[in-house]
């Protein structure tokens, strides 16, 4: 009796394996699939909603507050491509992914890339942090109207827009993103 629960443990075990190593294996496999339009997936929006769209709209209305308390307006940067980041200081993948972004935004901005990081932090936090960190890029200051955004519902930090030239939400990303997953999305609006 004790020998064939060992048995029937040991199958449940192998088959729990099995079905781990496939689902493992699938989700490499997709992940490693480019989509028709050149897009990584799980970097663009499997569908493109009109709330996402809504939220691009919003943020191209905004003025908000540069570090030196000087407004900028998001639409100034209509007609290039957008990348725009919520982050904090105190948020560590946030921290983590503003090196790749400068770096990015370096090497597309004379092609029509800005990026642009809009704090949701007070702004002296933020200004410490530019100075320890310098970026390549603007860094503005969230205001309550960004907060209160009923397109753009903040669940968290990071979070990254993408903007095509006409102002379409190309996609959006909850969480860390890396140069390996965004710099194709940049190169593919680019060459539209």
């Amino acid at each position: 009796m004790r020998l064939q629960r060992v048995l029937g443990l040991t199958l449940a075990a192998g088959v729990v394996t099995l079905g781990s190593v496939g689902v493992l294996t699938y989700r490499l496999v997709e992940q490693g699939k480019a989509t028709a339009n050149g897009v990584p997936p799980g970097v663009r929006s499997p569908t493109q909603t009109e709330v996402g769209q809504a939220a691009a709209d919003a943020v191209l209305q905004w003025v908000l507050p540069d570090l030196d308390g000087r407004s900028q307006t998001i639409a100034q940067w209509r007609g290039k491509v957008l990348v725009v980041n919520f982050w904090a200081s105190w948020c560590a993948p946030c921290i983590e992914e503003m090196p790749a972004f400068s770096r990015l935004h370096e090497r597309y901005a004379s092609q029509g890339v800005q990026f642009v990081g809009i704090g949701m932090d007070e702004s002296e936090p933020m200004q410490r942090f530019v100075q320890a960190r310098p970026v390549s890029y603007p860094l503005l200051a969230a205001t309550p109207e960004v907060s209160a955004a009923p397109a753009l519902p903040m669940s968290g930090l990071p979070l990254t827009l993408v903007i095509d030239r006409d102002g379409r939400l190309e996609m959006s990303r909850l969480g860390r993103l890396d140069e390996a997953r965004l710099e194709p999305v940049l190169r593919h609006l680019l060459a539209r």
